[in-house]
């Protein structure tokens, strides 16, 4: 069984600045359906709940491989090298459907979800539990964690768990996840300071550890601009961040954040043009702005 210590140093092996060793990896395998038919099998020994398997690196990738043009290949914008498992918590119900809207739907406006993620690189895995609402009528999303399994959620994710640490893989903790090494690279951490969850499993999926609600649909306002809001809560239900986002008819771009007690924290800007710029930002962080003019008073 692998130690944390050699997790850590064979992440930094192949996650590194220098992309041979991810590359040498990747080459190295066979892109035939036979792990993806055995990840079926096995999950279908285990439970009856409706489940959807993903292998995360990018199709262009593989694609490139297969053809023979490893030369088109950019090494550092490759995909998750790592398999994503979903498995529908919500009992009674005959298939994932779309694993969205329609879903939630089918579970009564929210859907109890596993994701179990396994690395393809080196043998280990995690995994997270979270909730899905979808409204149509009041036109959001929402997602979440779940704090407390049921029995029989449980015994899905006990049986997961001894089926992928009897075929020799580790079970890692998001504390041990969540650590991040200035050696560590990955698609969207070009600098380095990725975690090992980053490199491992994810740089686009993670934890869920808030509540965040977000508007489905652009929303039009009676100026013709477009509008949408996404809300953070904490675990309690309390609000304590809302985003609102608008587009202006001439392609200019304002970002608005408050606080839990709607209180402006931040206002961002995107002018889609200025003098004969395109696409130029400007930002005022208001609590910073204020700490800065203070600083000025007493000095």
């Amino acid at each position: 069984m692998m130690t944390q210590d050699n997790i850590i140093q064979q992440a930094k092996h192949f996650f590194g600045k220098d992309r041979k060793p991810i590359k040498d990896l990747i080459l190295s395998f066979e892109f035939k359906s036979k792990r993806r038919k055995q990840w079926r099998k096995d999950i279908e020994g285990i439970t009856s709940h409706p489940y959807e398997v993903r292998f995360n690196l990018f199709d262009k990738t593989i694609l490139s491989i297969l053809d023979n043009e490893v030369d088109k290949i950019d090494w550092n914008w490759i995909g998750d090298l790592s398999w994503t498992i979903d498995i529908l918590l919500t009992p009674d119900i005959e298939n994932g459907y779309d694993w969205d809207k329609k879903l939630a739907t089918k579970c009564n406006g929210t859907a109890r979800l596993l994701t179990v993620f396994v690395s393809k690189a080196i043998p280990c895995f995690t995994y997270d539990s979270h909730y899905m609402t979808y409204s149509k009528k009041d036109n959001y999303y929402e997602f979440g964690p779940i704090d407390q399994l049921t029995k029989t959620e449980n015994k899905i994710v006990t049986k997961i768990s001894k089926l992928l640490t009897d075929r020799g893989l580790q079970y890692v903790g998001k504390p041990f996840c969540n650590l991040k090494f200035k050696e560590l690279y990955s698609d969207t951490n070009d600098e380095g300071n990725a975690s090992l969850f980053d490199v491992l499993f994810s740089d686009t999926k993670f934890y869920t550890t808030e509540i965040m609600r977000f508007c489905d649909k652009d929303i039009i306002e009676k100026s013709g601009q477009k509008f949408r809001w996404t809300e953070y809560y904490n675990k309690k239900g309390i609000l304590d961040k809302r985003i609102e986002s608008r587009w202006t008819k001439s392609g200019d771009y304002f970002k608005l954040v408050l606080d839990g007690k709607s209180q402006i924290l931040n206002v961002g800007v995107t002018r889609n043009q200025i003098k004969g710029k395109k696409n130029q930002s400007f930002e005022l962080d208001i609590k910073e702005k204020f700490k800065k003019r203070n600083n000025r008073k007493k000095d």
